[in-house]
């Protein structure tokens, strides 16, 4: 088995402020109307690219297709699912991507869960990579978890002290060959930044057990800096891009985002 550790400094997100901008956001969903040719915002302006193809309008089994630009007609390939939207319980949606391509075929699978939008406490997000043909098939995909604790996550954001509980943010990424697990674990700076601490965990299944640990001793060292390296470049994207974000109202970034989805 291989590990896996390094800890990376990163601006900080008010709980209040992500709270207004997933209020922002299912206002503006809410205030979509799906009537008649196509979807428009509140204001009346047509929101191009995105139909529903079927269902009700952010009623579960409600299923959006983006608009193919070649023909104006939907795209097959793509689909958003409503699996559930209720802001006091569970806001749910599914993302299948298919790739056609006779070189590698095969369906992605995302599903992404709010617990609750009045208040968020838990998310989760789930990706199921499945190719279609050939011997190897099986080879080509995997699955993975990603589940976060709000409710902990902020708790152990404004402590100085580790603490031995389990951590807020956790994840595993299966494949036929290995199996990698994640968690991540905040605790607060002197200067009141978050100081995050990933840790990582590879294991071999199958026939691949007996390779991890080989490939560990002889990589090791390079593998562990390109994992620091990695979490370093995403630090520093981080810290350049988030301030400036957090000092906006959850309300102008819901706005931001309707003029972004209008396009040029």
């Amino acid at each position: 088995m291989a590990r896996f550790q390094h800890t990376v400094t990163l601006a900080p997100v008010p709980r209040r402020w992500l709270e207004s901008c997933v209020a922002a956001l299912h206002d503006l969903a809410e205030g979509t109307d799906a009537g008649g040719a196509g979807l428009r915002l509140s204001d009346g302006r047509p929101l191009p690219g995105l139909v529903l193809a079927q269902g009700r309008h952010l009623r579960p089994g409600a299923q959006y297709r983006p608009v193919n630009g070649k023909d104006g007609e939907a795209d097959a390939d793509q689909s958003v699912t409503v699996l559930a939207w209720d802001r006091h319980r569970e806001t749910a949606l599914e993302v299948v991507t298919l790739d056609d391509d006779p070189a590698h075929r095969g369906q992605l699978v995302c599903v992404l869960r709010l617990t609750s939008a009045a208040r968020p406490r838990q998310a989760s997000l789930s990706t199921t990579l499945g190719p279609s043909g050939g011997k190897r098939a099986k080879y080509l995909g995997g699955s993975g978890q990603l589940h976060l604790d709000l409710d902990r996550w902020w708790s152990r954001a404004a402590s100085h002290r580790p603490a031995p509980s389990r951590a807020p943010l956790s994840g595993t990424l299966t494949h036929t060959l290995a199996r990698v697990t994640v968690t991540v674990v905040p605790r607060r700076a002197p200067d009141g930044r978050w100081q995050v601490t990933v840790k990582a965990r590879a294991r071999g299944r199958s026939f691949a057990r007996p390779l991890v640990p080989v490939a560990t001793a002889v990589l090791g060292r390079r593998a562990r800096r390109a994992f620091a390296e990695a979490l370093d470049r995403a630090a520093a994207a981080w810290n350049a891009q988030v301030p400036a974000l957090v000092r906006k109202e959850g309300e102008q970034l819901g706005a931001e985002l309707a003029d972004a989805l209008l396009g040029p």
